[in-house]
Order: C-alpha cells, then sequence, then structure tokens
C-alpha cells in the first residue's frame, strides 16, 4: 500500500478502510482536541477493558462517542485497553463543537 500524495485533500484525514480487500468506505478529518483543563481522566478497570462504549457512555451519556476517546488517546484496537491505562476524557462540549459544529 502505498502513501497518499503530499498534496492529496486526505494527506490529512482519518481513511476508513478494510485491511483485508483494500475497500474504502470513507474519510473525516482528524479530531483537533488539545488538552484543555475542562478534560476527564478515567482510569480503565477490568470491568471497562473491553467496552470503550460503556466509557463514552459514563461520560457522554452517547455510546457511539467511542471513537472520540480512541482517538484523543491513540488507541488503535478499542477492544483491548489495558487495566490501569488512563485515559483522557475531553469535556462533552467541546467535542460537539468539534464534530458538530
Amino acid at each position: 500500500m502505498s502513501s497518499l500524495d503530499t498534496t492529496s485533500r486526505y494527506n490529512y484525514s482519518v481513511l476508513y478502510l478494510d485491511k483485508k480487500n483494500g475497500d474504502f468506505f470513507g474519510t473525516r478529518q482528524p479530531l483537533r482536541l488539545r488538552p484543555h483543563k475542562t478534560d476527564l481522566f478515567h482510569q480503565v478497570t477490568d470491568a471497562d477493558s473491553k467496552r470503550i462504549d460503556l466509557i463514552a457512555w459514563r461520560y457522554y451519556k452517547d455510546v457511539r462517542l467511542w471513537w472520540v476517546i480512541a482517538e484523543i488517546n491513540n488507541i488503535s484496537n478499542p477492544l483491548e485497553l489495558q487495566t490501569g491505562l488512563i485515559l483522557r476524557i475531553p469535556a462533552y462540549e467541546r467535542v460537539m463543537f468539534e464534530v458538530v459544529g
């Protein structure tokens, strides 16, 4: 797989690809949420080590926002969170402003 040309509009986008057959599903712009004083922190427990969606529910009341936590914390496999890992959880209002606009 070759990398994108630096002039491509997709160069800094998050790409959704099927690794097995290379199918392209779409793109989105990466989140640009720098650390902020309103951020919260969550220590992963055994109970939520495989359920990042439940962590999203706890802080955002929306399981669909699991990907925000994964991206902000550079998590490539959200189903394999290590117990004890400290996650940065951006404030809901900041997430909504960044995602919804």
